[in-house]
């Protein structure tokens, strides 16, 4: 065996078994950071923003880790509605996703329009912790006017979403959807690394 395959045999096997040492207790500290967030969030839930809480989580928790609560509920994110499973696709980001393509019929508007209220709630609490991130300098298109700009899109969307599944307005609800899931996509377009 040549020096070269010598190498990248031994490189991947010694990445191979770093990966193994670290994956197990890393991935449980992260799901255990991901309940935590999840909890907190929770009890955000149906309240008017609580300005010292979403103090602490954004101090305590990175935007990245907060913002998890968007992922599908079996990849460690908050879900959709109080049953898993029961409402698909069971993760914000991917319901979001499917409520700005299609509109909701009637009849998932009486059964599911509370857990869209829901979402719409997460949202603007999450849009309250992003601007406790807001970034102090700008470097390069990275401008803190620009990520204020990005959260009130958040704010307004999510409070958006709400009106609508509160009134059962499908038209509303797709429009809603659009714009926060536009949010969060022309955000990260300038400032997720």
């Amino acid at each position: 065996m040549n020096i070269v395959k010598k190498v990248g045999v031994f490189g991947s096997l010694f990445a191979f078994g770093l990966f193994a040492m670290v994956t197990p207790e890393a991935k449980t500290a992260f799901f255990e950071d991901a309940k935590e967030v999840n909890a907190a969030v929770s009890k955000m839930v149906g309240k008017s923003p609580d300005a010292k809480a979403i103090a602490e989580l954004a101090k305590k928790h990175s935007l990245d880790e907060l913002m998890h609560v968007f992922k599908f509920r079996n990849k460690g994110g908050l879900g959709v509605g109080e049953t898993a499973g029961a409402i698909t696709p069971d993760g914000i980001e991917a319901k979001l996703q499917g409520l700005q393509k299609k509109e909701a019929d009637k009849a998932d508007l009486a059964k599911n329009g509370k857990a869209y209220a829901t979402i719409g709630e997460v949202s603007l609490i999450l849009a309250e912790i992003s601007e406790a991130h807001t970034p102090k300098d700008k470097k390069g298109e990275k401008d803190p006017k620009k990520w204020k700009e990005f959260v009130e899109k958040m704010r307004m969307g999510s409070k958006d979403l709400i009106t609508a599944s509160n009134k059962s307005d499908a038209k509303g609800l797709k429009k809603a959807a659009k714009e926060l899931n536009d949010s969060c996509i022309e955000c990260h377009g300038i400032f997720r690394d």
